[in-house]
């Protein structure tokens, strides 16, 4: 059977990212999970999943280099979490879910007054879109805020390709590591039917 960076080497994984990015991400991922005692049993479920998504974000913030602005930004923010308490972590998540949660007033449904003022409105209506959108990918993008437009879509395209390259190399990983667990239940059962 070959490993995960063999076949990460051979193209086996998708698209998204070269085979070269993969591989740094695979490796980077496979120390940050034994730095972060992933595969320890005292670990608990949710404490587990905080240190596989830290070690996925420093994977990839690693692999990408410096280069992009939301990598800096993600090793920054990933930088700032481990100095933090954890008492405070809960309370950044609690408001983050509170935020989430709350229910946001809905403007009123203007159309028709703007559609009369402007003639059409279709170029008012395309530009407030746009602005939607742009402040949506700037909360998603790590570091978008500080972005102008143009460079928050280029930052936007790179990262999402990163995250698919990310997610290809995390199913990888997963898919070897489970054939790994069925082969060795077979040979603890052929070794109990003996």
């Amino acid at each position: 059977m070959p490993s995960a960076s063999a076949r990460v080497q051979a193209g086996g994984g998708g698209g998204g990212g070269s085979g070269r990015f993969k591989r740094a991400l695979l490796r980077n991922l496979i120390l940050g999970l034994r730095k972060g005692g992933v595969a320890s049993r005292e670990m608990g479920f949710h404490e587990r999943k905080s240190a596989i998504k830290r070690a996925a974000d420093a994977a990839l913030a690693a692999a990408r280099g410096g280069a992009p602005c939301w990598s800096r930004s993600l090793a920054a923010e990933l930088a700032q979490h481990r100095s933090l308490p954890p008492s405070s972590r809960k309370m950044i998540c609690k408001k983050i879910v509170r935020r989430s949660l709350r229910r946001r007033p809905r403007p009123a449904n203007n159309t028709t007054a703007t559609t009369k003022a402007y003639g059409g409105g279709g170029v008012v209506l395309a530009r407030a879109m746009v602005r939607k959108r742009a402040s949506v990918l700037k909360e998603i993008v790590p570091g978008g805020k500080a972005l102008d437009m143009c460079a928050l879509l280029g930052e936007t395209l790179d990262y999402a390709v990163s995250l698919k390259a990310q997610v290809d190399v995390m199913q990888l990983l997963v898919r070897t590591l489970q054939e790994h667990k069925l082969k060795y239940s077979v040979v603890v059962l052929k070794k109990k039917m003996q």
